[in-house]
């Protein structure tokens, strides 16, 4: 973990959260019920994974395209950055974070444009997380779902998303909630977990990247990049622009299959390597209950994001950065 305080959390809390999450996925477990039951998917996910992701990814829980001579954290500042420049912000914006995480994008577009970010998340333990690491003068964060913003209508100037839409059970509703409290004029801009055109329902192991995608990252339904366009056209956003972000020298998928040449601890914890270490110190933690029951479970959950990733990636029939900015009218 990157920052020091450490909140403890009961071991059966931890193991009751992992199979309830996993019997979400199940045979039996359809679509429908994933969407039916999403809070407490996404709520269990991020319990159980906040703490794994802040230990090889740091506080930003994302990708980005890198390039030549960039580390993996300069590549995902600037991802963030430009954002920021994007929506133009500036000094007494009000601006909205859905699915902020733990507040590692939200401090720096906080930070660069001098606006007021309020980050939202429905995970109680990332809102524990994100006060102990700080929250700046400018910030705040609020537990709540982008299904139902509790927000009054037209609050913020500029509504933002980084990889969390695709948690939706319905992006439309989601997206109609941002419309609502977007004043009008102001931007609805980020970047999303899609499908792309080289998805083919018929095959069997595109079928098989897609299902280890979901069940890996807590998602009840991936949806392509058209849909995600169409979805937020249907709600009254006026498209400025939508593409999938080009990649850069170095694939969003590398640090799952190691090769990096800017070595460092962080880098090495999230390669095949570095994963099975850490299975296996976790797996000796647990064993002498200094770890929960069930911390294993989210090592092999989050083993599955790994691997479908890294193939949707290499295949090309997935982006986690479909980028979009929108417009209310």
């Amino acid at each position: 973990m990157t920052e020091k305080t450490v909140i403890q959390r009961s071991h059966e809390a931890v193991k009751k959260e992992v199979s309830s999450y996993n019997e979400l996925f199940q045979d039996s477990a359809s679509v429908d019920k994933r969407k039916e039951e999403y809070k407490t998917l996404v709520t269990n996910y991020y319990s159980l994974s906040t703490d794994f992701y802040e230990y090889g990814w740091g506080q930003s829980f994302h990708f980005a395209n890198r390039f030549r001579g960039e580390t993996l954290s300069e590549s995902i500042q600037r991802h963030e950055s430009y954002l920021a420049l994007r929506m133009n912000l500036k000094p007494g914006d009000k601006v909205l974070d859905i699915g902020c995480g733990v507040g590692g994008p939200l401090r720096r577009i906080a930070y660069l444009s001098g606006a007021h970010v309020t980050g939202v998340t429905i995970s109680p333990y990332q809102i524990q997380r994100a006060k102990a690491i700080g929250v700046p003068a400018n910030c705040q964060f609020i537990q709540g779902d982008f299904m139902q913003l509790p927000f009054e209508d037209n609050t913020f100037d500029h509504v933002y998303v980084i990889e969390a839409a695709c948690h939706a059970p319905e992006k439309a509703k989601c997206f109609a909630e941002v419309n609502r409290v977007l004043k009008p004029g102001g931007s609805f801009i980020g970047y999303d977990w899609c499908m792309t055109d080289k998805y083919d329902k018929q095959n069997s192991e595109h079928l098989e990247t897609k299902r280890l995608i979901e069940e890996g990252d807590g998602l009840p339904d991936l949806k392509s990049t058209d849909e995600l366009v169409d979805d937020l056209k249907s709600v009254g956003f006026t498209i400025e622009e939508s593409r999938i972000i080009p990649e850069g020298d170095i694939p969003w998928y590398q640090p799952f299959i190691g090769g990096d040449s800017y070595f460092s601890l962080a880098s090495f914890r999230t390669t095949t390597l570095g994963r099975w270490v850490t299975r296996n110190m976790v797996w000796a933690m647990e064993k002498s209950k200094l770890a929960a029951e069930g911390t294993i479970g989210t090592l092999e959950i989050l083993e599955k994001a790994a691997v479908g990733l890294t193939r949707g990636g290499k295949s090309g029939i997935f982006t986690p950065y479909f980028f979009f900015l929108a417009r209310k009218s």
